[in-house]
């Protein structure tokens, strides 16, 4: 389960693009957040993705992702030609077939290959026709699905669904969210297995999948958090939101109809991870990246192109450490061993330095670029303090015998011990 969001420039007070995105997984799989550099290949070249090998391309760009430990594909990432994807499990009547290139395959291949927000939608519709999509895409259990993008650059934004071979296409007019479910109707303006003018979620929905996601749910929570105004805080916001009945026990009770999701009992999704990109066109632009689950109880720390400071990491096995160290925090607040109010009073705190801060700096004609790395690394510095601060050696404590409590439980025997981040290295 996932939400994602943008707000186009044209709509946004300020004149930016937006784009945000919860990572919902398993809670046990850490989300990685790595920076693939620019490469040229030989031409010829293969390219081995999560499941399948296809064509390489000459060059492929710079990109900063969110990612699973065990894919080679990625959940949420920005290239350097400011282009920004999300993709959404969507539940679909294709028949599943043989493992291919898997929704996350899609999006880091269109990331690597496009310079804009159409030419993403390209490479993805084109790999699709290619190679199909398909395979296992869950990290301790089975999970087939087929997959949603969202894909935005400071000037332009569509969506994206697919179900198989078949998908559809819509322009963003202004703002637009998509969750676990198809939302395209008959407004696209590219389509593959339904005629021109035809429903395309009416005709490939799978109802049942899609009724109890609670995507319907989370996606008018994130539709009615949405404003003109408030920038990327403001963002943070609606990534932090419970749904009614669930806000004050998210860490007692589980939610899969919150957008920030908690698992528990019989919900096994969690976010993992967090990510806002501020789209500037002729600015440097902005990441707001938890680098961390559960982001109602993790900060959003900055981080800007050519910046070498966490949450972003080169190396696979340093991002897996910095997520766990984050993921022990969270089991402890979990088991009642760290006092949550203080913890988010002190990360507000923080956040509203670094945002107040950033504003400053791109407020300038040109941004000094040196004080933005200064940022990165304060704002970086700052959480490991804190983190460091109330990290608690007893974060597997148990905390009662109720069903909520017995899953966490044995999800705390089993943390880290299927990271498989050696594919990662080996990839």
């Amino acid at each position: 389960m996932c939400d994602t969001l943008c707000k186009l420039a044209n709509w946004s007070s300020d004149g930016q693009c937006y784009f945000a995105k919860n990572s919902d997984r398993s809670p046990n799989e850490p989300l990685l957040t790595l920076r693939i550099a620019a490469q040229r290949h030989e031409p010829g070249a293969r390219l081995r993705c999560t499941y399948v090998e296809i064509d390489q391309v000459e060059q492929t760009r710079e990109m900063i992702l969110c990612k699973p430990s065990w894919t080679w594909g990625a959940e949420m990432g920005v290239n350097d030609a400011r282009v920004a994807i999300g993709n959404e499990a969507v539940f679909t009547k294709a028949k599943r077939g043989a493992p291919a290139l898997i929704g996350m395959d899609l999006l880091r291949l269109a990331l690597e290959r496009a310079d804009t927000a159409t030419g993403a939608v390209e490479v993805i519709v084109d790999l699709l026709e290619r190679y199909g999509q398909g395979g296992n895409c869950g990290f301790d259990h089975e999970f087939y699905y087929d997959n949603s993008f969202l894909v935005c650059d400071p000037e332009k934004g569509y969506v994206l669904e697919t179900s198989g071979k078949n998908y559809a296409v819509a322009k963003i007019t202004d703002r637009y969210a998509i969750s676990n479910r198809l939302c395209i109707g008959a407004d696209h303006v590219m389509q593959a297995g339904v005629d021109a003018g035809e429903d395309f979620a009416r005709h490939f929905s799978e109802p049942v999948q899609t009724h109890f996601s609670q995507s319907k749910k989370r996606r008018c929570e994130v539709t009615e958090g949405l404003r003109a105004t408030g920038g990327a805080a403001g963002l943070t916001e609606v990534l932090r939101t419970h749904a009614p009945g669930a806000a004050g026990r998210e860490l007692s009770h589980a939610s899969v109809g919150s957008v920030c999701m908690h698992a528990g009992g019989l919900i096994g999704d969690h976010t993992t991870g967090s990510l806002i990109a501020t789209l500037r066109k002729d600015k440097p632009i902005t990441l707001w990246v938890t680098g961390a689950s559960t982001p109602c109880i993790s900060a959003f720390k900055p981080v800007f192109w050519g910046s070498d400071t966490p949450p972003v990491f080169d190396d696979p096995a340093q991002s897996l450490q910095y997520w766990m160290a984050r993921e022990r925090l969270h089991r402890a607040a979990l088991a009642g061993k760290v006092d949550v109010s203080a913890l988010r009073a002190r990360i507000g705190e923080l956040e509203r330095q670094w945002f107040a801060t950033e504003e400053q700096i791109m407020s300038a004609e040109i941004p000094d670029v040196t004080a933005l790395a200064a940022l990165s690394a304060r704002a970086s510095e700052e959480e490991q303090a804190l983190i460091k601060e109330l990290s608690d050696e007893d974060w597997q404590a148990p905390f009662g015998t109720s069903r909520f409590a017995r899953y966490w439980q044995k999800k705390n025997a089993r943390l880290g011990q299927e990271t498989c981040v050696s594919k990662t290295l080996d990839w």
